[in-house]
Parts: C-alpha cells; sequence; structure tokens
C-alpha cells in the first residue's frame, strides 16, 4: 500500500481562500448596504455616501430658483468632508444678488434680524450686486449655507429673478 500525501497549499491556493472567505462576502456586504441606501434613500443620496467615504467631487446642488425682489434665499451645503467649495450663480432673469456663506449658527443668527452688516460670512465667497458669480475656496468639514439676497425694491426693477445654482464639493 502506497500514501500519498496531500499537496502542499501554494500561495495562490492559500489567496484564493482568503478571498473566498473574508474578501468576496466583505465586498457583497458592502454592496448590499449601497443598494439599500440607494433604494431607501435615493441614488443621489447614495451616490453623496460613496463620494464622501472615497473622498471624489460630490454636486451638493445643481438647480435653477426663482428669488422674489427684496427677498432672500439660502442653500445649504453640508461638507461631508474638509475640501474646496466650489460655487457658480448666474442670475438668468432679474436683478444683481448679494452673495455670502456663512456658518449654521451665523444663519441662525440671520433669520432673526433684518441687520445683516454684522453677518457677512466668509471673505472668500462674498459679492455684492453681482449677476454672475463663481468663487473657490477651502473649507473644513461642517454645515454651511450659501444666502442670495436680492436688495432691490421690484419698483424699478425686476419683480423677481432667476437664479442658475451650482455647488460643488472637490477634495
Amino acid at each position: 500500500m502506497s500514501t500519498q500525501a496531500a499537496p502542499k497549499p501554494t500561495a495562490t491556493r492559500r489567496l484564493g481562500r482568503i478571498v473566498g472567505a473574508y474578501i468576496a462576502p466583505f465586498l457583497l456586504v458592502v454592496l448590499a448596504i449601497f443598494l439599500f441606501i440607494r433604494y431607501t434613500a435615493g441614488n443621489r443620496a447614495a451616490s453623496t455616501l460613496v463620494a464622501a467615504v472615497t473622498h471624489t467631487s460630490i454636486t451638493l446642488r445643481d438647480e435653477t430658483t426663482n428669488l422674489p425682489a427684496n427677498s432672500w434665499r439660502s442653500f445649504p451645503a453640508q461638507l461631508p468632508y474638509n475640501g474646496s467649495l466650489d460655487v457658480s450663480l448666474r442670475v438668468i432673469r432679474g436683478n444683481p444678488l448679494d452673495v455670502f456663506l456663512v456658518t449654521s449658527s451665523e444663519m441662525e443668527a440671520m433669520k432673526g434680524t433684518n441687520d445683516w452688516m454684522p453677518y457677512q460670512g466668509s471673505v472668500d465667497f462674498r459679492a455684492v450686486k453681482t449677476v454672475t458669480y463663481h468663487r473657490t475656496a477651502p473649507l473644513n468639514q461642517g454645515t454651511y449655507f450659501i444666502v442670495l439676497r436680492d436688495p432691490s425694491l421690484g419698483i424699478l426693477s425686476q419683480s423677481a429673478s432667476d437664479v442658475s445654482v451650482k455647488i460643488v464639493l472637490n477634495p
């Protein structure tokens, strides 16, 4: 009777076992979590989550909005990581606008007053009476607000403005 020795596991076989036992199930769990978030929160939220984890560019807002004369509107920018915030605005039709970038605490204070002089926000993102606006500056993780204000009274100016807003966070 001859006995054969069991073949020694090679490096390739060991790697295959590791992939089969650990890495493949891990990737399946990650895929399941991604699909669950995409299904429950939507494609945009899932893409934002993946971009936040991998530190790739995230489009936080890309829309056209209407702003009545002598009013203001804010757009939240939730930054999941430190990066460079790129804000582009264009008045398609209407009046020149004032633009500010403020923190969430400054936003709360601004809501309670008509005197906005103490709340001019970040110098890098400030503009007065502009119709085209593009600013990029580094910001830390956190919640910020892009504030658009139409200071015109609407008597000798347009009654409302249509504004294209695009906010992107780059690593």
